[in-house]
């Protein structure tokens, strides 16, 4: 899926868990962290597109990957972290955890195993940069809109009168 996809989908899941604004920034980012990895891995190469091609939808797709961090989070802070640092790496594995679950709904799909590229799952109900992926997009932004649009804005009043105040 597109970036954009991967953003409006990790928004989505954080204000479906009522993360405040700092998780769903730390979100936003997290819905293409795993791809930016990718990016970063692939620069090693000599070759940077075939390095990216070798490395994508490999490791950092891997659902363990964000379970496992998302659940050391809320398991293994302290209590007095709850409202700083807790938030944002719950919304940044949140993030990170539908940015997989969207690309398995591609046909690509996600690895079943951490270092293995042979078995994935795939849901296969649209492509890459599709029809299918834009009417999926416009229906998420359209549920967001609806469902959420009393917390959208109240962020949105208290962004207005923060920055009134500078």
């Amino acid at each position: 899926m597109r970036w954009v996809t991967h953003q409006v989908g990790a928004l989505a899941a954080g204000l479906w868990l009522g993360l405040p604004a700092s998780g769903l920034a730390a979100a936003w980012f997290g819905g293409i962290f795993p791809d930016v990895m990718d990016q970063k891995a692939a620069g090693l190469f000599r070759n940077r597109q075939k390095g990216f091609n070798r490395v994508h939808r490999g490791f950092s797709h891997w659902p363990g990957l964000w379970l496992a961090g998302f659940f050391a989070t809320l398991c293994l802070l302290p209590v007095q972290m709850n409202y700083a640092l807790r938030p944002v790496l719950s919304g940044f594995f949140i993030g990170g955890l539908s940015h997989v679950v969207l690309d398995m709904l591609t046909v690509q799909g996600i690895p079943l195993r951490p270092f293995s590229r042979k078995n994935r799952l795939s849901l296969n109900l649209c492509k890459t940069g599709g029809i299918g992926e834009y009417i999926f997009l416009a229906t998420l932004a359209v549920c967001i809109c609806f469902f959420f649009s009393d917390k959208i804005s109240a962020m949105a009043g208290i962004l207005l009168r923060a920055a009134s105040t500078l």
